[in-house]
């Protein structure tokens, strides 16, 4: 029987290009609805649910073409990768849409943001909004959001490994 290697890498590019398709078509359904700036709980936990589970296949996938071995090192490059790889698919769509399919979206996000703000603290002053919403574009271009992205895509990309990972690993010895 030829032994052949079974990478991590093609694990990650197949998987991570999966999970950036279906993330890239959930925010254009979201684009499509006008949703797409306004975030929260429920968008972050479907998007949370959809890394998880696209990182689970991942893992099971090379685990069972790597003769149901998979070490938990393996399971955390896998969901590392496949993370990275999604986040700059996504951060390709990201570009297009603050910059051509809509060039207003952090505008809309600071108003819907700063609408909440008043709904939750009716008290504040002008000046006080004023003075958030200079702040907020301070650090709303792309280069900053882009990095924010990358960052909190891959710390949770590690999180959901660790985690998957004590549960799928499995080696020689077991």
């Amino acid at each position: 029987m030829s032994e052949t290697s079974v990478k991590t890498g093609t694990y990650s590019l197949q998987y991570g290009i999966l999970l950036g398709i279906i993330t890239l078509f959930f925010n254009l359904m979201l684009f499509i609805i006008d949703q797409h700036y306004q975030g929260g709980s429920l968008v972050n936990f479907v998007n949370s649910l959809i890394m998880l589970t696209v990182i689970v296949f991942g893992q099971l996938a090379f685990k069972k073409n790597n003769n149901n071995l998979i070490s938990y090192s393996e399971c955390i490059k896998i969901g590392l990768g496949i993370s990275l790889i999604s986040t700059i698919i996504g951060l390709f769509y990201y570009y297009i849409l603050i910059n051509y399919l809509d060039p207003e979206t952090t505008e809309k996000a600071l108003l819907f943001a700063q609408d909440q703000l008043i709904e939750a603290n009716p008290k504040i002053t002008q000046n006080e909004l004023d003075n958030i919403a200079e702040i907020s574009r301070n650090f709303s271009g792309f280069g900053f959001v882009s990095t924010m992205i990358l960052i909190f895509s891959l710390f949770f990309g590690l999180v959901f490994s660790i985690i998957t990972g004590l549960f799928i690993k499995k080696s020689k010895s077991n």
